[in-house]
């Protein structure tokens, strides 16, 4: 009776003592590198007897195969603490029959944290380190971490597998894709064979053909070349006239030879001209004036117009009717092409198109002026920029340089008075992304306000996220669908758009996430943003390069207040300022700022609402805003090539 109360007791002091932080099915501890901790002074020993032989009843229960002493956990929680328990699992239901103190137990000294770098491998089964520490007496290992990553063709071992670009080289032995076969006389595709395959559209002003490639040079075109003019009633050079600049004298052999023509006073079709004696005795030969055939040769059956000549059936750009429709050279198309020899259909170079107008090939210009010698839509070679785009039609793609991971986001001022400049701003974005429309490295993204409901005229403003980061294909149809949206708004929340859109990446933040409200509870003229403010989180890649482009033809405004409100009033404008903007966009690694805005704004008078200071805090630039679509597209342009494009 007396074991069983000492073993209730024990019980008990062991549910009161720790039944608070011992879990319902306790695991025992046994630390992996050292013997179990036993205190002596915790267990009550009787001085042997005569009888040496260890009692298997009392602790350490020696020889009892019923018997199980384990370590668990017990309090306090600064540090790692144990105590020993001993339960005789041959009683049903089993009872604990040893517990001794809780003892600190140390694997390590606590003054000393770090222990060791140790090899490690990845979830993505990257070889790392991690480090072997000494956390408050106890042995602990950081996550594994890495510089590899997945292998690209840079030069580089990225998975540290030993192997340098394996799989990513091409049958050159280069990054990217197989350059295009060029006409040059080498193998530019490296498959064994030169110059195969390559033909080319070839025009002379007599009409097309196709030139072939042969040793590095063009040759064979076939299309109709331009001859030399002679006297022959024709145009043997193509350029509109007949027999122009020579003095046609007939002779005694040519007298009643028929020659062909196209010229007044024929009216239309081809007639003929012929030479003929103007004495009896033949000493003076003149050529005659265009008639129709039925004029030398009439059939008396048919009424003879000398002036209707012989309908051709296809026109001809010689400035007369060929087909007798009244109509002169009409529905006359060529392709043109006036850029380098070899480069049409290289890259971005392109053929147009000429038209011919009064015998002569030209095009219609933006001022609706016919241009003898224009070429309309060609396209010839660029200076090479960083687009994944062969610009200059060499055959190589972005020579030297690679695109790199780069995250775009535009912010644009939608507000009724950017009315005159968003033409050209959404022009130039669409022409500049749409350079990089099968770029997967890079992500768009769009911000735009302020908006306003339909039925308001500016009231009830709010930023809207277009379009968070994103391929290029899901971003151009959420842009397309702005086409036609109001723009009748007066509140520019674009500080407050800047400050949103890098709350999540800035390592300094002002206001966090939950800091901010919009200043919608003031009358009807803001309302709660698209998507709300604890949803409003740009989604940046971890290991991108980050480019903000704003347009605006306003000062830097916010329109944000704190939560909650300070004593004493507060104006939206001490919200985000440009001093604390700055700082935050200068502490947001990998990222950029370029801004748009008129010269009036670049810089703010008492340092307050300006665009080029936020710029310059984040490397990057102040442009002017333009209504020209040129001038927008070769800035983007510039600030692609310097932030998504870097020398392999």
């Amino acid at each position: 009776m007396k074991k069983l109360v000492l073993v209730l007791l024990t019980s008990l002091a062991f549910s009161s003592g720790c039944s608070d932080m011992f879990m319902k099915d306790p695991k025992p501890i046994t630390p992996p590198d050292a013997p179990p901790v036993i205190d002596d002074s915790t267990v009550a020993v009787e001085p042997p007897g005569p009888d040496t032989t260890p009692d298997s009843d009392k602790y350490p229960f020696p020889n009892n195969s019923c018997v199980q002493c384990q370590w668990y956990y017990c309090p306090p929680l600064d540090s790692v603490w144990q105590k020993e328990i001993c339960i005789d699992y041959c009683l049903d239901p089993p009872a604990m029959l040893y517990e001794g103190e809780c003892k600190e137990y140390l694997q390590c000294d606590p003054t000393q944290y770090h222990l060791d770098y140790i090899d490690c491998v990845t979830e993505d089964g990257y070889p790392g380190t991690q480090e072997k520490v000494c956390n408050k007496g106890q042995i602990q290992y950081t996550d594994c971490e890495t510089e590899c990553t997945e292998e690209m063709c840079n030069g580089l071992d990225d998975d540290c597998d030993g192997d340098i670009d394996e799989g990513q080289l091409n049958m050159c032995g280069t990054c990217g894709l197989e350059p295009i076969e060029i006409c040059d006389n080498v193998d530019n595709n490296c498959d064994g064979t030169v110059d195969e395959d390559l033909y080319q559209p070839c025009y002379t002003a007599c009409g097309t053909g196709v030139e072939f490639c042969n040793e590095g040079n063009w040759t064979g075109c076939t299309a109709p070349p331009e001859l030399i003019e002679i006297c022959d009633g024709l145009d043997n050079d193509c350029d509109g006239q007949v027999d122009e600049g020579l003095t046609c004298e007939c002779t005694i052999q040519d007298v009643g030879v028929l020659f062909p023509c196209m010229e007044e006073p024929l009216l239309c079709g081809q007639g003929f001209k012929t030479c003929e004696c103007v004495d009896d005795s033949c000493t003076i030969i003149n050529t005659t004036e265009c008639f129709a055939f039925c004029h030398y040769f009439p059939d008396p059956d048919q009424v003879c117009d000398p002036h209707i000549g012989m309908v051709i059936e296809d026109e001809l750009c010689n400035n007369f009717d060929d087909n007798c429709n009244q109509l002169i050279d009409e529905d006359l198309y060529a392709p043109c092409y006036s850029g380098p020899a070899g480069t049409v259909n290289v890259g971005i170079c392109q053929p147009g198109q000429v038209t011919c107008n009064y015998g002569s090939w030209g095009a219609i210009d933006d001022n609706g002026n016919f241009i003898s010698g224009m070429c309309e839509g060609e396209i010839t070679p660029q200076a090479e920029v960083c687009n994944g785009i062969d610009d200059d039609c060499d055959g190589i793609t972005d020579t030297g340089e690679e695109l790199q991971e780069t995250d775009i986001l535009f912010i644009v001022d939608w507000s009724g008075s950017m009315d005159t400049e968003i033409s050209a701003v959404l022009a130039a974005l669409n022409s500049f992304a749409s350079q990089y429309s099968d770029e997967k490295v890079l992500q768009w993204g769009l911000i735009i306000g302020p908006k306003v409901p339909d039925q308001y005229y500016g009231n009830h403003n709010y930023l809207e996220m277009i379009s968070n980061l994103s391929s290029f294909s899901d971003f151009m149809s959420l842009f397309a669908g702005l086409n036609g949206t109001p723009m009748s708004g007066q509140y520019e929340m674009l500080y407050d758009a800047i400050y949103l859109s890098i709350w999540n990446i800035a390592t300094i933040l002002p206001y966090g996430m939950g800091d901010l409200m919009w200043a919608s509870g003031v009358g009807t003229s803001l309302d709660e943003s698209i998507p709300p403010l604890e949803d409003f989180v740009v989604k940046w890649r971890p290991n991108a390069k980050r480019v903000i482009i704003v347009f605006s033809d306003e000062k830097g405004q916010s329109y944000m207040l704190p939560d909650p409100l300070p004593p004493g009033g507060w104006s939206t404008n001490d919200t985000i300022t440009q001093d604390l903007l700055t700082t935050t966009v200068a502490s947001t690694p990998d990222l950029r700022v370029y801004t748009f805005s008129p010269e009036k704004v670049k810089e703010v008078w008492n340092n307050e609402g300006g665009w080029e200071p936020i710029a310059k805090a984040s490397g990057g630039k102040w442009y002017p805003l333009s209504t020209s679509i040129t001038e927008m597209y070769n800035y983007l342009m510039e600030i692609i090539d310097e932030n998504a494009c870097s020398t392999k």
